[in-house]
């Protein structure tokens, strides 16, 4: 049976492509963010990692319990910095989706 039979999963996933390679100032910031996010409410599962394939490219991969967790997540105090740290990176590209799941099955 899933898990989520009342209510819906919100699954953010998608790149960002930088204008140079991902280096170690933007993966400490990524840090930083996961650490925070990882503690809010409603958080399963929250990523950036460097795209082994591409070294521009930042992937992006979150998992929320509800969509007003995901929403209260940009509130959050630890978004503001990271927003600043995110407008020194000079992003040249992004494609995020966000995906409403009613069924999820373990594999």
């Amino acid at each position: 049976m899933s898990k989520w039979k009342d209510k819906n999963m919100i699954v953010i996933a998608g790149t960002l492509t930088l204008e140079v390679d991902v280096d170690e100032s933007v993966l400490d910031a990524c840090r930083t963010m996961m650490t925070a996010t990882h503690a809010e409410k409603g958080c399963l599962d929250y990523v950036f990692s460097a795209d082994p394939l591409n070294g521009n490219t930042l992937r992006v991969f979150e998992q929320w319990e509800s969509l007003e967790d995901l929403e209260a997540h940009f509130q959050a105090p630890h978004m503001p910095p990271f927003r600043e740290s995110m407008a020194q990176w000079n992003i040249t590209g992004k494609s995020i989706h966000r995906f409403t799941v009613a069924d999820s099955v373990e594999m």
